[in-house]
């Protein structure tokens, strides 16, 4: 057996809960390689079961190894069956659909529900060695796509044609898939996070370019974040520039093993409002980055989670001002137990673009 299932098995001891219920997909890969939506994963003393549909018998019992492949045409009323000898039930709801659960629950009478997914994600936050070797590699090929992308850019090309250029280089240069819609965005739409790329506004006439992108590698993901200018940027362009990218560096630096996550993003935060530009920073500073793009540890001013050794970041201080444009510079972080490393390469930001 495996040991995230070891420590599941344990935590469930712990709170004298007879079984689990696991349904989300990063979950359910997480604890037994399984890598599909469908399908529900039974964690008890007795065993670990996982019930799935003909559709995905076949994928299952050649994924998964510390589990028992239970097919049904029927996989929930299947499961349902094997749940009435529990009387404590812990539920992973992070995926599991208000009339799944009722279906679940309804035959349980008198059972106790838990629900769980936040002790899932806090057992993932902290990385394996085989975690953290599948993540360099997601890193470095986001680096190489981003380094090919920079080369061949050109002037006229539009939002979406540079997002699709950007998403071919992931593929080409080793990713399993994109770790999320990328998005490009230019000038006064960088002021917008997560713009959606614009098949109609062209890096013509246009000076700032805002990539935010990843590459999904074996199942798990890289998140970075460059702020790029076509030619010489102005004054104040330089002036924006600089005080996110101190904001970025002096947060990397005070990084540390047992600080609070939420005094990290402070730092950053601090750095911009003594800038000027801190109403401008509207979201929180960083998070998790391994089976989800998003995942614990939360990196933000309300975050009650501390950095431990084993824990993958980012840390991503931004600056949006309406119509004017914005700019975010994001590196994803490993803690270890011998420092801190910066898992993502930085670029210079003046791009000389063919016409």
């Amino acid at each position: 057996m495996n040991q995230p299932l070891k420590t599941l098995l344990k935590f469930l001891d712990r709170l004298n809960l007879d079984a689990a219920v696991v349904v989300s997909r990063s979950n359910k890969f997480y604890l037994t390689g399984y890598e599909y939506d469908e399908g529900y994963l039974l964690i008890n003393a007795s065993g670990i079961r996982l019930f799935v549909d003909p559709r995905f018998s076949i994928y299952a019992r050649k994924q998964v190894s510390d589990a028992e492949v239970i097919e049904s045409r029927q996989p929930m009323i299947e499961l349902n069956r094997h749940l009435r000898k529990s009387k404590h039930i812990g539920f992973d709801g992070s995926a599991l659909l208000h009339k799944d659960f009722m279906i679940l629950t309804s035959e349980l009478n008198g059972k106790k529900f838990l629900f769980i997914d936040q002790y899932l994600l806090k057992m993932r936050a902290v990385k394996s060695t085989g975690e953290i070797s599948h993540i360099k590699k997601a890193s470095s090929i986001s680096g190489a796509a981003i380094k090919r992308l920079i080369y061949r850019l050109s002037s006229g090309w539009t939002e979406k044609q540079v997002a699709a250029m950007l998403n071919l280089e992931l593929i080409n240069s080793g990713a399993d898939d994109i770790s999320f819609d990328t998005v490009i965005a230019f000038d006064e739409r960088a002021a917008y996070a997560h713009a959606l790329p614009s098949n109609t506004v062209t890096l013509r006439d246009k000076r700032l370019i805002l990539c935010d992108f990843g590459a999904l590698y074996k199942g798990y993901h890289s998140d970075e974040t460059h702020t790029f200018f076509a030619g010489t940027p102005g004054r104040d362009e330089k002036k924006v520039y600089d005080a996110v990218l101190g904001a970025h560096n002096r947060a990397i630096d005070a990084v540390k093993p047992g600080m609070k996550a939420s005094e990290l993003d402070r730092v950053a935060r601090g750095f911009l409002d003594k800038q000027g530009y801190g109403k401008y920073f509207g979201h929180a500073l960083g998070h998790g980055v391994g089976l989800d793009v998003h995942e614990s540890p939360s990196i933000s001013y309300r975050s009650k989670d501390i950095l431990k050794c084993g824990m993958v970041f980012t840390i991503e201080p931004g600056v949006y001002i309406p119509d004017w444009g914005g700019v975010r510079i994001e590196s994803m972080v490993y803690l270890s137990d011998s420092g801190k490393e910066v898992l993502t390469g930085r670029h210079n930001p003046v791009l000389n673009l063919e016409v």
